[in-house]
C-alpha cells in the first residue's frame, strides 16, 4: 500500500467518456511549452494541455499512457483533473 502522503488522485476525462481515474504516484502531461510533471504536494496549477501523451504511474507501479490533443489540467489539494479535447486511439 502506498504512502498516502505521496499519492495524487487523478481523473482523466474526454469530451465523450471517462478515460481513467485512480490514485497515482506521478503524472506527466503535455503542455503548450513542453511536458509537465506532477507529484504530490505540487503547487496548484491550471494549464492548457498540448498534443502528446499523458502518462500516469500508479501506486502499484503500473503505467498508463493516453495520446491526446488539447484540453486542460487542474491540480489542487493533491487532486489532478485532466480534461482532454481528443483522444487518439
Amino acid at each position: 500500500m502506498a504512502d498516502t502522503a505521496s499519492v495524487i488522485d487523478v481523473n482523466i476525462v474526454a469530451e465523450n467518456r471517462p478515460l481513467w481515474n485512480g490514485q497515482a504516484k506521478s503524472a506527466i502531461v503535455p503542455s503548450l511549452n513542453g511536458y509537465m510533471g506532477i507529484l504530490a504536494d505540487h503547487e496548484p496549477v491550471l494549464a492548457i494541455v498540448g498534443n502528446g501523451n499523458v502518462t500516469i504511474k500508479t501506486v502499484d507501479g503500473e503505467e498508463h499512457a493516453f495520446a491526446v490533443e488539447g484540453g486542460f489540467i487542474s491540480f489542487e489539494d493533491n487532486t489532478l483533473t485532466i480534461g482532454v479535447d481528443k483522444v487518439l486511439d
